[in-house]
């Protein structure tokens, strides 16, 4: 959510979930993609969500999203990433909005302000999105197959 909702002007979280679409866009990614690629009982699953979505709209705590948006590669590696990659295996694709979602990361580190290690950062800003998705080093595995899908 933070590079695509930064990119789109918010600045915090609860202004995230104040905002319809984007309060949308994070419950399909919960809900219909992140949820079905997790082996514990659906109901504790949605309840669970239904939790992180009341905490990211408590009026009294300011998440800024420029912080949170800190070393945001390794986090798409290590929260968002092992989603995408069970998504494909349990369907035969990847999910939509996921993917949009690394889509939105690579154009924050081209055009946006991110903060990560420098290398990180100089390669995300000058390589082409196909050579970033084929960088191991950064996901763990060759993501060249998601080409088609990110650009579209």
């Amino acid at each position: 959510m933070v590079p695509f909702a930064l990119l789109s002007g918010f600045d915090t979280v609860k202004s995230c979930m104040d905002d319809e679409a984007m309060r949308g866009f994070v419950r399909t990614c919960l809900f219909e993609e992140i949820i079905p690629t997790l082996d514990l009982p659906k109901e504790e699953l949605v309840d669970y969500a239904e939790n992180v979505l009341i905490r990211f709209s408590n009026p009294y705590i300011k998440h800024y999203l420029s912080s949170i948006a800190l070393n945001s590669v390794s986090k798409y590696k290590v929260r968002v990433l092992p989603s995408v990659l069970e998504y494909k295996k349990r369907f035969g694709s990847y999910p939509k909005h996921l993917v949009f979602a690394l889509k939105k990361l690579i154009e924050f580190y081209k055009v946006g302000a991110p903060n990560d290690d420098p290398a990180v950062m100089e390669f995300m800003k000058n390589k082409s999105v196909a050579e970033i998705l084929a960088n191991t080093d950064f996901w763990g595995c060759d993501l060249s197959d998601l080409l088609e899908e990110v650009e579209a």
